[in-house]
């Protein structure tokens, strides 16, 4: 593509055919699937296991970027990367192709978190809460999850999980 765009400081990825953050973005897209499954099919048998194909994905993406950066490339190296400051996470983050692997790693995150919450309610409510209680409480859990993930959570964990019936699980545990 000749109107790819182009960052400073962008460096190929050793273990990802040395792409760089920019080509590899796109490639992100392939989260999406899950959220669509979560928002519109969370009760579908298949949705356990194909809710699972983008984070995989993602995570394996992210590993390969992190290994090349740290151990491959030119960028930090491990023994330079300190994340036990706010200093050192400011550094590591100026540089743009760690932007590129945080952002990978929120990104996996969110979707997890997303379908946990999901798998969480079906598992707890099971056909109790019908489609206008999904569409109208679950899918903004779901978009708060996707956008900033710990705010998805705490909504799901504060306002709708005090509400649901423990699991089987959960009940064997406690008797």
């Amino acid at each position: 593509g000749g109107n790819m765009p182009t960052i400073e400081g962008l460096k190929p990825f050793a273990l990802l055919g040395r792409y760089n953050a920019v080509e590899l973005w796109p490639a992100l897209n392939l989260i999406l699937p899950t959220w669509f499954l979560l928002a519109f099919a969370p009760r579908w048998k298949h949705v356990p296991r194909l809710t699972l194909i983008g984070p995989l994905f993602c995570a394996a993406l992210y590993t390969l970027a992190a290994v090349s950066l740290m151990f491959l490339g030119n960028g930090a190296s491990s023994n330079e990367i300190d994340m036990s400051t706010l200093e050192g996470i400011v550094k590591l983050f100026s540089d743009p192709s760690w932007v590129f692997v945080g952002w990978v790693h929120y990104i996996v995150y969110d979707a997890l978190i997303g379908r946990w919450i999901v798998t969480d309610l079906v598992e707890r409510a099971g056909d109790t809460r019908g489609m206008v209680f999904h569409l109208c409480v679950m899918v903004p859990i779901l978009i708060l999850s996707l956008m900033i993930g710990p705010t998805g959570w705490l909504s799901y964990m504060a306002i709708v999980r005090p509400f649901l019936l423990p699991t089987a699980k959960t009940k064997t545990k406690t008797s």
